[in-house]
């Protein structure tokens, strides 16, 4: 029952920061969307930024098990491409948050400090993924660093465009993993029904 309370308050919560902003939303906000006692909200998380936080990681978390399960292959190409593809499966399960840290990261020392860390770990678990590949036997780790952090970049523009811009459905993301994984593929069709938000 707890877990059933925990989820719907993370879920009215990710709702609202999407429908109003992050800055926006209020405690007493999500509790109404909810449907349980603003006491509740305190039971488990300490503060909006808390659960923010708490849901980023949880993303992460998925992130970095889609990301480690495939760097342990011996085919780089089809690794990547698994990588690729479960990773952006994962960015459009997490839409919200996504949006959330485009939108606001920079402007927010709140989500800054969330986006950051967020990142930091994103970025050392390709770092080890790619020294595991042996993708830059010459490279120094900064230079690994940068490679990695490139990587993230490159998926998360695409993610960005392709499933909150464009409004891409999953449907798509097998052509745009083959695409960012340097497979030769078209890119996919653009959707009949686009809707402008």
């Amino acid at each position: 029952m707890g877990e059933d309370k925990k989820e719907g308050i993370i879920e009215a919560a990710l709702k609202l920061f999407e429908e109003q902003g992050y800055h926006n939303t209020k405690v007493s906000d999500i509790v109404r969307e909810a449907g349980v006692a603003q006491g509740t909200f305190y039971l488990y998380f300490k503060s909006k930024e808390d659960l923010f936080r708490s849901i980023a990681e949880s993303c992460l978390d998925e992130m970095a098990v889609a990301i480690k399960r495939n760097c342990s292959g011996s085919v780089k190409e089809e690794s990547f491409y698994r990588m690729m593809l479960e990773t952006l499966e994962v960015y459009y399960d997490n839409k919200s948050i996504l949006k959330i840290l485009n939108r606001h990261g920079a402007a927010s020392s709140e989500i800054e400090d969330i986006s950051n860390a967020f990142y930091r770990r994103i970025m050392l678990v390709i770092k080890q993924s790619l020294m595991e590949w042996g993708a830059f036997p010459n490279y120094s780790e900064a230079q690994l660093e940068v490679a990695a952090y490139s990587k993230i970049g490159m998926v998360e523009m695409v993610a960005y465009q392709y499933f909150i811009v464009q409004h891409y459905d999953k449907s798509h993301i097998e052509a745009i993993a083959q695409v960012l994984a340097g497979s030769k593929a078209q890119c996919p069709p653009k959707p009949t029904d686009v809707v402008d938000e």
